[in-house]
């Protein structure tokens, strides 16, 4: 291990290559020479040495006496940390002179020949000795500071204790205030739920009121809203539609037809090619001025901005605003599907489950989404084909070929894969199994029994 690099200043009447070589880096030392006094006393306000070793060979000999003032030249020197004064002497003095030498400031006595291992290892004691008063200085240090610090802690802890009593009066004011505030937030909430029933009443007046006049209206819609709603919603479960907005879904379905309050009794009984132009106009913007009036409403906000975008085609077509797919909000996709659902169920040409589906198959990726198609198919297969029209769910693991698709299979992404009625093959099967490993398909897929 590297050892630690002491500073030495060696005054010798005459520095050899011996002494260089002595007191050199490899054994220990950083060493400055120099002839007299005063290039000593010169040297070591420079240089701030450890150790100092006057060697008395090479000096000029007058006693003791000689050497006292030669070691009080140092006194000008302004040492932060005084260094060791070592004497090198041609044998150990007696104890009268050691004593005298020591009063006069010398600390070590080397006897010659040199030897620079003994001079470090002697040097060591004293340079742990100047470790320890500088430890001391930064302890003392840092106690006058800490002592500083807690006069001025005193101080501030007056200040705060002033403040804090002006502050505990304060609090106490504001306890009060907190305690009058609350009874009155107390008095408002009870003011606030009285006036939310009293608006859920009216809601629910209003929605009621608005569903006997469409009822009364159109009389052929008889029944109608009700549908819708209960289609609607189970719909809305398959996509996790929340408490709030599955009601908000059925408010709209129960209203989605108060735009038709501003058609004229006799377009009713018309057929939509003898239709006016305005006739044909109201009908065709029926949602969206059922869905202003709604606006109006307070609490039927959502439920207006569902309604609005009632006659959106999938495929663009559609008014007010010819949005396509995604971009038409997923509540208003599903209530068209549900209404388009229950029309269709009910219309001249449907004799069939099997005529209720080609009908839906034919309006999937126009009219309607296809997502919202398939789950309209199992809808009309769960609640309306337990008789007629049986099938049987199966995982897509059970699939085997010759199946018959009951419903139309989806993927939980919304794309279509294969269409109702299709004939399972097991090229089929394989490609319904490679996009349920990246696309899971639904869950359940109902095969014709």
């Amino acid at each position: 291990m590297d050892k630690d690099l002491i500073s030495l200043l060696f005054v010798c009447k005459k520095k050899s290559d011996a002494q260089i070589e002595l007191f050199s880096k490899a054994n220990g030392f950083v060493a400055h020479f120099c002839a007299n006094g005063k290039e000593a006393v010169q040297k070591a306000g420079t240089t701030l040495p450890d150790i100092i070793l006057i060697d008395t060979l090479n000096l000029d000999q007058k006693g003791l006496s000689s050497l006292e003032k030669w070691i009080k030249t140092f006194d000008k020197v302004d040492f932060r940390f005084r260094p060791a004064f070592f004497l090198g002497v041609e044998q150990y003095p007696p104890f009268e002179s050691r004593m005298a030498l020591h009063g006069y400031g010398f600390d070590e006595f080397i006897i010659r020949p040199l030897s620079a291992g003994e001079l470090y290892t002697r040097s060591s004691v004293y340079l742990e000795r100047k470790n320890l008063v500088q430890k001391q200085i930064v302890r003392e240090q840092t106690l006058e500071k800490s002592f500083l610090y807690l006069d001025k802690f005193k101080q501030e802890l007056k200040g705060v204790k002033k403040e804090l009593i002006l502050e505990k009066t304060s609090l106490n004011n504001a306890l009060k205030q907190i305690h009058h505030m609350t009874r009155e937030r107390s008095q408002m909430k009870k003011s606030a739920t009285l006036m939310k029933e009293l608006l859920g009443r009216n809601v629910t007046g209003f929605e009621r009121l608005l569903s006997i006049l469409i009822t009364t209206r159109i009389e052929a819609n008889r029944g109608h809203a009700d549908r819708v709603a209960h289609i609607a919603c189970f719909i809305a479960k398959q996509f996790d539609f929340d408490g709030k907005k599955l009601e908000d879904l059925r408010k709209a379905a129960m209203l989605h037809e108060t735009g038709l309050l501003f058609m004229p009794g006799q377009a009713f009984g018309k057929e939509e090619k003898d239709l006016t132009s305005y006739e044909n106009n109201i009908w065709i913007q029926y949602p969206v001025k059922g869905a202003d009036l709604l606006n109006e409403c307070q609490g039927f906000e959502d439920c207006s901005r569902m309604v609005r975008f009632l006659n959106e085609n999938s495929d663009g077509t559609g008014y007010p605003d010819g949005l396509k797919k995604r971009y038409i909000p997923l509540a208003s996709r599903i209530l068209a599907g549900a209404d388009e659902f229950d029309r269709l169920k009910d219309g001249p040409d449907v004799h069939s489950l099997e005529d209720l589906l080609a009908g839906l198959e034919s309006l999937s990726g126009s009219r309607l989404d296809p997502a919202i198609v398939g789950w309209l198919e199992k809808y009309a297969v769960i609640h309306m084909g337990a008789d007629s029209y049986r099938v049987r769910g199966v995982g897509v693991e059970q699939l085997e070929p010759g199946m018959r698709l009951g419903t139309a299979l989806f993927t939980v992404t919304g794309t279509k894969l294969f269409s109702v009625d299709t004939l399972l093959t097991r090229e089929s099967i394989e490609k319904i199994i490679q996009y349920h490993r990246e696309y899971p398909v639904d869950e359940t897929v109902y095969i014709k029994a």
